[in-house]
Order: structure tokens, then sequence, then C-alpha cells
């Protein structure tokens, strides 16, 4: 008896009507989701870009090559408007979000010839921080019961001098541990605003990447004077916020963009030396956008 592993299987050839209607998919890149550079890029603008991408196969065999050797495309707004079934400010919008972050040039040639489109790649000098395990609430709060009593000791109000050197030396003998506790002591102290801010987001961070912390604490605190000065220049969105919130307006909003940037680096970072680095560039951009649009007013 023949096994069946053993009988040739009758090969079924692909017909014309097959390759045509085949399955198809757009690529969108990873980098787009895990990059923190591209992290407030709106999702349907990714989708546009990976729609862009897939037209450079037509474009090599139309030989849309300029003489530099860049494939550009043939791509009116209308086809964009129909595969996305948006209207013609949506395309618009979405195209001047792709130029923002360096991904789309548009060049005219004239004489009624449309527009070139020249697609651009992905930004391989911003690293990658996406990690296959995230870092999440289990692994923050199995610490967190156990030292939020501890760190309210560093950040209580009632301590005017909680980050004095000999209170830190008893706590960790190391000697940058030490000169960050005293850093953030000094933040704190010359902007009380902060400590509560500080207390709320990074409890565990203080107690066990003090380093890090500082850099975080840093951050606020150039956050909080670019508020505050940003306010004082009749920022509507600022004012807005003030208006319905009072004088917790700017703290309120330091603090939401702060959860914000560490909720995203929780699912994210691999490396806790970085946190630091990337908690800086992130809150910055988010503290940017949120005071230029609407949404901060509802607790951006």
């Amino acid at each position: 008896m023949i096994n069946d592993q053993d009988t040739p299987r009758k090969m079924e050839r692909v017909s014309r009507d097959q390759v045509e209607t085949n399955e198809r998919f757009y690529k969108i890149p990873k980098a787009l989701f895990e990059n923190e550079f591209y992290a407030d890029m709106k999702l349907e603008t990714k989708v546009a870009y990976a729609i862009l991408r897939d037209r450079f196969l037509l474009s090599i065999k139309n030989n849309w090559i300029d003489k530099n050797g860049d494939v550009y495309l043939i791509y009116k707004n209308i086809d964009l408007q129909t595969i996305l079934s948006v209207g013609e400010k949506k395309v618009i919008s979405l195209k001047k979000e792709l130029a923002n972050f360096g991904l789309l040039e548009e060049e005219r040639q004239g004489l009624n010839k449309p527009n070139r489109l020249y697609v651009g790649n992905i930004n391989a000098d911003f690293e990658v921080i996406h990690r296959v395990n995230p870092l999440g609430d289990r692994e923050l709060s199995k610490r967190q019961s156990s030292e939020t009593e501890s760190s309210e000791t560093y950040l209580s109000e009632t301590e005017t001098n909680s980050f004095d050197e000999d209170e830190v030396s008893s706590n960790n003998n190391s000697k940058k541990t030490q000169q960050s506790f005293i850093a953030i002591g000094k933040i704190i102290q010359n902007n009380l605003e902060l400590r509560s801010v500080v207390q709320g987001l990074i409890p565990d961070l203080l107690l066990n990447e003090p380093q890090q912390a500082e850099i975080v604490v840093h951050a606020l605190d150039r956050g909080y004077y670019f508020l505050t000065a940003e306010l004082e220049k009749g920022n509507s969105v600022l004012t807005l916020q003030k208006q319905l919130q009072g004088e917790v307006a700017i703290k309120q909003l330091l603090l939401n963009t702060g959860i914000k940037q560490v909720d995203y680096m929780r699912d994210h970072l691999i490396d806790i030396s970085q946190y630091g680095k990337y908690f800086t560039s992130g809150f910055d951009n988010r503290l940017k956008i949120a005071i230029t649009t609407s949404q901060s007013v509802s607790g951006f």
C-alpha cells in the first residue's frame, strides 16, 4: 500500500484570473508605530503613506524616475480621495502631515501637468524603542503599594527639606543617586507646583531610578515655565483652560500630558537607561501640541 505522502500531488496551476483577483495588501512600516518620532502621527496618515509607497512598482514600470535617479509618483488628490473615501480637504491635511514628518514632497511641473510626489524614507536616525514584552502595570504595581509611602516621605508637603543630603545618604550610598535626589529636591523647592505632579507621575521611578527621575523632573520644570510663558502671551487654549479649571490649570495640563507620555513608554520603552531621554523628547512635543488644539481643554 502506497502512503498518501508518497503519492505525487497533482499541481493546480495559477490562472490569470486568480492573479488579478488574488488578495493584496498595503504594507505599513512598523517604525510608524514603534518609533517615538512618529508617535503622534494620525493612523489615517500612516495608511496614506502605505498607499503611496505601494505605487512605487507602477512608477518603475512607467519609468517615473527623475534625472537624479529618484522615483516619483503621479497620483492626483482625487485618486487618494477615492481610495480613502474622504474629501479633498482631508487628503490635503494628510499630505501636509506627511510633509511635516519629512515623508512627502510635492513638486509642481506646470503647464497643466500633474504634480510629482516624492515619498520619503522612514528616518533611521530615530531609534525604535518598541519592546516585545512591554513594561506594563504588573512590573510597576508590585512595587507601587510598598513604595508609595516612602515616595510620599520624599515629597511630603510638611517637610521643607525632604531631599537634604543626610536623608538621601541614609537611603542610598551611591554618590550619583545622592546628587540626583539633591537636584530633584532643589528643583521642587524652587517650584512647589511640581511636588504633586512628580508624586502622581513617577513615584516608582523616583525611588528606583533617581538619575532618570532627575531628567524627568527637569523636563517637567521646563514644561511648567513654558506653559506659564505661553499663558502670559495670551495663548487661547491655556486661557480657556484656566477659565475652566482655575489656578490649577497649568499643573493639571502638565500632569495629564506627562501621564500620556508615561503610558506610551510603558508599552514601548525597552531600556530604562533611556527613560529620561525619551520622556523629555515625547513630553516636549506633546506639550506643544496640547496648546495648539482644543483637545487639551477636555483633558489632553
